[in-house]
């Protein structure tokens, strides 16, 4: 219920009602206050009563708002979960429970709010991390989701907009997932209005974006690196579906997101002591860290 630069944006939070969390054409209207000195809201629309808070991180919270934006804002500075509990002097687990309310609210908000956008130049990229330890000190007995962790990240290369992301192991269906979400939101091109993709040699692209569009509305293209004792060699350009221009197949908006994001979130760190024990609060960040890039 929090829109760009902190303006409330307060919807009907009744999931039955015609109007849930959409903005146009709402009819609500103050209602007073709660015990807790929240403001109450009725909905004209489904005759439903709701608090300023509800469906928020807020909604029955025992801390203040201050401190649960000091939590929020903590988030995205590169400090580890212990670190904020030094500083607020709350237990660790009351932060990491935040964090998971926060990165919950930031998914919806995401979801609701990233749709519909234009046909244009997109680049795609990976990202790697780890659950709990890395693949080369994983055990027999070690839960699936722990070792490394792949995000297949999603950009529009002209505003920077970060479009959708995947988290899982690096695998076809993680990648299909993450196009299927890209796909979802974004309209549909056309012959005239084409899409045009670029991304790394990852072949798994070449696997599923044939799948999602047809060639005669997309140019896709791949920036495939050649190395060679861990030293640059060459640059490639190919040209995989349609007709893009060799010049414009890069990589380079996607890959300084990406490590954007490693700059922000202590838990993306190449050796970091902050690292994500369960893939839950993984997740949680990337998408507290989507909704502050795209909408602050």
């Amino acid at each position: 219920m929090v829109g760009k630069r902190g303006l409330i944006l307060i919807t009907c939070q009744n999931p039955d009602c015609a109007y849930f969390q959409i903005e146009e054409g709402k009819d609500i209207t103050k209602n007073g206050h709660n015990k807790a000195g929240n403001q109450q809201y009725y909905c004209h629309h489904c005759g439903k009563y709701f608090i300023e808070t509800r469906n928020t991180p807020l909604y029955h919270s025992r801390l203040p708002r201050s401190e649960v934006l000091i939590i929020a804002k903590h988030a995205m500075e590169k400090t580890s979960i212990r670190g904020v509990s030094r500083v607020i002097n709350h237990h660790r687990d009351t932060i990491s429970r935040y964090y998971h309310l926060i990165g919950e609210h930031a998914e919806n908000f995401n979801d609701h709010y990233i749709r519909d956008i234009p046909a244009g130049d997109c680049e795609m990229d990976e990202i790697w991390g780890f659950i709990q330890k890395k693949n080369k000190n994983l055990q027999m007995n070690d839960p699936e989701e722990y070792g490394d962790c792949w995000t297949y990240t999603s950009f529009k290369r002209e505003s920077g907009l970060f479009i959708a992301f995947q988290t899982g192991k690096r695998i076809e269906s993680t990648c299909a997932d993450m196009l299927d979400l890209f796909f979802d939101r974004m309209n549909l091109p056309t012959p005239n209005e084409k899409i045009s993709i670029y991304s790394d040699g990852n072949v798994q692209y070449t696997i599923c974006i044939p799948e999602l569009y047809c060639e005669p509305c997309i140019n896709y293209g791949q920036l495939v690196k050649v190395k060679k004792k861990n030293s640059l060699v060459c640059v490639i350009r190919e040209k995989v579906l349609g007709n893009p221009h060799v010049s414009s197949i890069s990589t380079s908006v996607v890959e300084g997101y990406n490590n954007k994001i490693r700059q922000r979130l202590s838990r993306f760190g190449r050796k970091t002591a902050s690292f994500s024990k369960k893939t839950q609060g993984f997740i949680a960040a990337l998408n507290i860290f989507q909704f502050v890039h795209n909408f602050y």
